[in-house]
C-alpha cells in the first residue's frame, strides 16, 4: 500500500512539473518581427519632434500588452503634413491606436473586437478624459469579409475613401482602415510593400522609390539588421518570420540596386574605393586621354597601383608617347605585354626579340 501510495504521489509530482513546463512555454511572448519593421517606418515618416511613437502599451497593472503601435501626440500646434504614407500618418488624433496585421496575418473577427476593447482600456490607463481625443488605424494587407462583418456587428460600417483606405467609426472612435496591398500603388506610399504579402512572395517586386523613400529603405535595413543581430545590452526575442523578413528585404535591397544609375549606386564612395574592384586594365578601358584626365584628380587618378601597373593602365596613344629610355627601365613582363597591345592596336604582329648568341669558347 505504502508503495502503491509513493507511486500515484510520484506520478502526481510529475505531472505538475509537465503543466507548470507547459504554462512556462505558452507564457513564452511570440514576436512577429514584422512588427519593428512597421515601428521603424513610421518613425521615419512622421514629422520629427511631434509624436511619439510607441512600440507597446501595457493595459493594466498586470502584464497585458498588445501588439499595437501607439502615436502620441508629444506637442502643441499644427504638425506638418508628412510627405510619405499620408494613408496611415495623415490627420493623425492627439493619441492614434495603430493595429497591424503583417504579411502572413489576416483579419479575424475577434480583431474589430479587441480594437474597441483595446480603446477602451487605453482610455482607463492612459487617464484620458475625452474619448475624441483617440482615434483608430488598422493596417493589414487587404480587408476581410469576415473582420467587415464584426464591425458591422459594433455598428461600425466602412465607406472606401480612396484606393486601399476606407473610413468608419467604431463606437466612439473614429477609424480608419488601410489596405496595404492597393494602397502601396499609390504615390508616396510605395514603402507600404514592405509589410505585404507581396514583400515574402516577390521582395524584387517592390515598386520604383523615389529619393526619400529609399532614404528610408535604407534605414528599415538597420532595423532588420538589428532584428537578427541586437545591439549590445538589446534582449533577443522571439519573432514569427524572422527569417522571411531578413531574406525578403535582402532580396528586395539587391533589385533595388540594380535598379539605380550608376551614379546613385556610387554615391558617398571615394573614387579609390571605387577603383580597388577594377584590374588596372579595367579602370581606364574605353576613354579617351582626355577623359581620363577629367575623371579623377592627378592623385586619384592611378591610386594603389605599382608603377608599372600604373602604365598598364595608360589608353594607347599615351603608350606610344612614352620614350624608348622609359620602357626599358620597366619590367620585361610589362614591356612585353605593352608590345603586344601596340601591335595588335596597329594590326602588326609584335616583333619578336633576337636572342643573344652566347660567345663561343
Amino acid at each position: 500500500m505504502v508503495a502503491l501510495l509513493l507511486m500515484a504521489k510520484g506520478i502526481c509530482t510529475a505531472a505538475t512539473r509537465e503543466v507548470r513546463s507547459s504554462q512556462r512555454q505558452r507564457r513564452v511572448r511570440v514576436y512577429t518581427a514584422w512588427h519593428p519593421v512597421l515601428v521603424a517606418l513610421l518613425e521615419h515618416v512622421l514629422p520629427e519632434g511631434w509624436y511619439q511613437c510607441i512600440s507597446e502599451f501595457q493595459l493594466a497593472r498586470e502584464p497585458l500588452r498588445v501588439d499595437i503601435v501607439i502615436l502620441r501626440r508629444s506637442r502643441r500646434g499644427a504638425p506638418p503634413r508628412p510627405r510619405l504614407l499620408t494613408s496611415v500618418v495623415g490627420e493623425l488624433a492627439e493619441h492614434t491606436l495603430v493595429h497591424f496585421k503583417g504579411p502572413t496575418d489576416e483579419l479575424e473577427r475577434d480583431d474589430a473586437r479587441m480594437l474597441l476593447a483595446y480603446a477602451l482600456q487605453y482610455l482607463v490607463v492612459a487617464e484620458i478624459e475625452a474619448p475624441a481625443a483617440v482615434a483608430l488605424r488598422v493596417l493589414a494587407p487587404s480587408l476581410t469579409p469576415r473582420f467587415t462583418e464584426a464591425l458591422m456587428s459594433l455598428g461600425c460600417t466602412l465607406t472606401p475613401t480612396g484606393p486601399g483606405t476606407h473610413e468608419g467609426r467604431l463606437g466612439v472612435f473614429p477609424l480608419r482602415v488601410v489596405e496595404t496591398v492597393p494602397a502601396n500603388a499609390r504615390e508616396g506610399e510605395h514603402l507600404l510593400y514592405t509589410v505585404t504579402p507581396g514583400m515574402v512572395a516577390d521582395p524584387g517586386g517592390i515598386p520604383a522609390l523615389s529619393p526619400a523613400e529609399v532614404a528610408v529603405f535604407w534605414a528599415l535595413l538597420e532595423h532588420v539588421e538589428q532584428v537578427r543581430h541586437p545591439l549590445p545590452g538589446q534582449r533577443k526575442r522571439h519573432m514569427k518570420d524572422e527569417k522571411r523578413v531578413v531574406e525578403s528585404f535582402e532580396q528586395a535591397l539587391a533589385r533595388l540596386v540594380a535598379r539605380l544609375p550608376p551614379e546613385q549606386r556610387l554615391a558617398g564612395l571615394a573614387p579609390e574605393q571605387v577603383l580597388q574592384a577594377y584590374a588596372p586594365e579595367q579602370r581606364l578601358a574605353g576613354l579617351a586621354p582626355e577623359q581620363v584626365l577629367q575623371a579623377y584628380a592627378p592623385e586619384q587618378r592611378l591610386a594603389g597601383l605599382t608603377e608599372a601597373q600604373a602604365v598598364l593602365a595608360l589608353p594607347d596613344a599615351m603608350l606610344r608617347a612614352l620614350s624608348e629610355e622609359y620602357l626599358a627601365t620597366l619590367p620585361r613582363q610589362t614591356q612585353a605585354a605593352i608590345q603586344k597591345r601596340l601591335g595588335a592596336a596597329s594590326g602588326r604582329q609584335p616583333a619578336r626579340r633576337r636572342k643573344t648568341r652566347s660567345p663561343s669558347r
